[in-house]
């Protein structure tokens, strides 16, 4: 009888959507239990833009147009649209040929090549992981400023401090002359283009550098986002060494410990239980 009046209640909101004149937009399929828009579901359910997907003890696998695929872990939670998904607990691994994003704590992860995938999670003190398995991925924040390249094999962390200026930079790191243009080369191995002052005696020095980042702004083929400076010092010379690589728009950016593992090889073995 109780797996009956499920059945039916998800067959009621599948209709209240329908009667909305939304378009399913994809399908889940759990591995245990799994809730949709608030209703337990069992195997498998189809989802609309703007649903609200939550797993328990048990992984999930959404798939969607343009050979998008997620799966999100267990115990995490998150609304689908067509082109996005809004990650609000837990970790989803994305695998998408398309501009599909993966959005947490305001960040926006995108893919920055074909057959790309990785791993996103949301970590305790605010702060967000991305793991590439494959391909590349580009993680900017809500004003489109790009915070960082993770590239295959590599975890970048961003942790958000205060609010800051979006367009907000301080990079440590190392000045080096190429073509004509100065660049400030970070940990991490992001570079960006620096102007607004002469930085010639600086150059094969390690330094720290504040200004604002111009968004939306790289150079020739994307190789560096373009900083003017507002101030620099050598590294160690102003309040001691200096120990954070990047902060942009008050995100801290930081190369992670390891290379984060796929949550399907994580969780597919979890037997099925209820929420």
């Amino acid at each position: 009888m109780l797996k009956k009046l499920q059945v039916l209640a998800v067959l009621l909101c599948m209709l209240s959507y329908s009667a909305a004149g939304t378009v399913s937009i994809g399908t889940a399929s759990a591995r245990g239990d799994m809730r949709v828009d608030s209703y337990m579901v069992k195997g498998n359910a189809t989802l609309f833009d703007g649903s609200v997907v939550e797993t328990g003890q048990a992984s999930a696998d959404l798939r969607l147009a343009k050979g998008t695929e997620i799966t999100m872990a267990v115990s995490s939670r998150g609304t689908l649209y067509s082109d996005r998904l809004v990650l609000q607990q837990g970790q989803s691994e994305l695998a998408a040929n398309s501009s599909f994003q993966l959005q947490a704590n305001g960040l926006r992860v995108t893919p920055s090549e074909p057959h790309s995938r990785g791993v996103v999670s949301m970590k305790s003190s605010n702060t967000v992981e991305v793991a590439a398995l494959t391909g590349s991925f580009g993680v900017t924040n809500d004003h489109g400023v790009l915070l960082a390249s993770v590239r295959p094999g590599r975890t970048v962390s961003f942790a958000m401090q205060a609010a800051a200026g979006p367009l907000s930079f301080y990079g440590v790191g190392m000045v080096s002359y190429e073509n004509g243009n100065y660049y400030l080369t970070i940990a991490t191995d992001e570079k960006f283009l620096l102007t607004g002052q002469d930085f010639s005696k600086y150059v094969g020095k390690k330094m720290q550098v504040t200004g604002t980042v111009q968004a939306g702004t790289t150079t020739a083929g994307g190789a560096a986002q373009v900083v003017t400076v507002s101030s620099l010092a050598i590294n160690g010379a102003v309040g001691g060494i200096s120990t954070t690589a990047l902060i942009i728009g008050g995100v801290v950016v930081a190369g992670g410990v390891g290379l984060a593992v796929g949550v399907y090889e994580a969780t597919k073995a979890t037997p099925a239980a209820s929420l």
